[in-house]
């Protein structure tokens, strides 16, 4: 009779809804369009656009942006295949710019209003080998809540001739501060190849890896680029 009874409470007790764990590991794919406008003076604008979807969780973010850069002197080639992009040819560049990003994620949607400044130094140790330190600061707002970030990236990358044609693969790391919470809260970790085309396109394929203290903490990441090269004098 005591079994009667208590299945008979089992069943009548209230059932709490299972809360749908959020997945540790995720999945997403990054597809992003950059257009490179040379202009004279050393000058270069960038117009971008990206977005980025979950593969296997429900999450995707857009992302628009622009900036002008200057390039400081250029590299010694050293009988190098000279990069399309412009940038890479140069010890130093800097810039300035502002991104809007929407993010989707699960239903919660988020806009962020960001202002970025960059500064790259770049060192060419060997004719075909190129080592770039990216730093950057972003002021963000994050539905009008003020957010600071700052973001430091280095890229190791070597060049690889085949007759005319040039294919460059690459590792990345990089490092990203929260003012906010006084700590080095993410990190990434990149390998890629570039494939140029002639010296007006460049596409980029790369696999990262992600480490964030949100959900989920760590993503894998495929994504390609596309770079469009418009020139207006060297």
């Amino acid at each position: 009779m005591r079994y009667v009874t208590a299945s008979v409470v089992l069943l009548a007790a209230p059932h709490q809804p299972v809360q749908a764990q959020a997945p540790a590991t995720g999945g997403q794919v990054w597809s992003t369009g950059n257009i490179w406008i040379t202009l004279p003076a050393r000058l270069r604008v960038l117009v971008t656009g990206e977005l980025n979807v979950g593969t296997d969780y429900s999450y995707q973010q857009s992302i628009v942006g622009a900036g002008i850069g200057y390039r400081w002197k250029r590299l010694n080639t050293l009988g190098h295949i000279v990069n399309i992009n412009a940038d890479k040819e140069s010890r130093v560049t800097a810039g300035a710019g502002y991104e809007y990003l929407w993010t989707d994620q699960a239903g919660t949607t988020s806009a962020e209003d960001r202002i970025v400044v960059d500064v790259t130094p770049r060192f060419r140790p060997q004719r075909r080998l190129l080592l770039d330190f990216r730093n950057r600061a972003e002021f963000r707002w994050v539905n009008g809540v003020s957010s600071t970030r700052f973001r430091t990236r280095v890229t190791v990358e070597r060049d690889i001739p085949v007759n005319n044609f040039r294919l460059t693969p690459y590792v990345s790391a990089e490092f990203f501060y929260n003012f906010a919470s006084s700590a080095w809260d993410e990190q990434q970790y990149a390998i890629g190849v570039e494939l140029p085309y002639r010296r007006n396109f460049m596409v980029q394929a790369y696999y990262l890896f992600q480490h964030t203290s949100s959900t989920p903490k760590y993503v894998n990441v495929l994504g390609v680029t596309l770079n469009i090269f418009l020139r207006n004098g060297l």
